[in-house]
């Protein structure tokens, strides 16, 4: 490449890594309203429908990346390190739809549970999940902004700590069904999806932090 194209190609992956940028904020975004709702447990309806209406921007921005990446890769024909820039950020862009998919999942559950029917407060080992999978979010969201500086990350070591909590969760709320009377069952197992969602979603954004790794050396981390 001649350093005109040469330029031109980095600012078409400098625009790919903003558009995936603006994803996972949007993303980031759904998840600070369900945190807000497992913590003051307020205007459910609205909580979905919001969730809901922000998930079909993220559907249709997930496609944006991917063809802007196609278009990258048939005109450019990247070298190595380039093309997984670019292989990067569509699968990243992919793991960011899927956290958006199981916050809609949660999202869903929180609404058809009958939360003020129940008379104990969501389990705090949930709104625990919620938090630090929100943390590994931003911090694969830094990571990869920092893409370019070849900086790699350790975000996939906060995941251990997620399935702790979850099969915390599990447990606890095993324990609460075996002791509910009948009508409360079908609520307290919604919330054990709602903890399989949180789980999913910090999984997903472990494997961000991997593949910025990837990114920047070259390497599969297994």
């Amino acid at each position: 490449m001649n350093q005109t194209i040469r330029l031109t190609f980095h600012d078409g992956l400098v625009r790919l890594q903003s558009l995936v940028l603006d994803l996972a904020n949007e993303v980031k975004n759904n998840g600070d309203l369900l945190l807000d709702f497992l913590q003051n447990k307020q205007n459910v309806n609205e909580l979905f429908l919001k969730v809901k209406t922000k998930d079909k921007e993220i559907d249709k921005a997930r496609w944006h990346v991917h063809d802007f990446g196609d278009q990258l890769i048939v005109l450019q024909q990247p070298v190595a390190k380039d093309f997984r820039y670019i292989i990067t950020a569509i699968q990243t862009t992919d793991n960011l739809e899927r956290i958006g998919d199981h916050f809609k999942k949660a999202a869903r559950l929180l609404e058809k549970v009958s939360i003020t029917d129940i008379e104990f407060e969501i389990p705090q080992e949930i709104i625990n999940m919620a938090k630090l999978g929100l943390k590994m979010l931003s911090e694969a969201t830094i990571a990869y902004s920092e893409m370019f500086e070849e900086k790699t990350n350790t975000i996939a070591d906060l995941d251990e700590q997620v399935d702790i909590l979850y099969k915390q969760t599990v447990l606890k709320i095993i324990n609460l069904i075996k002791q509910a009377s009948e009508d409360k069952v079908d609520s307290l197992t919604k919330l054990l999806f709602i903890a399989h969602s949180f789980e999913r979603a910090a999984d997903h954004a472990a494997k961000i932090g991997l593949l910025v790794n990837y990114a920047v050396t070259g390497k599969r981390d297994k």
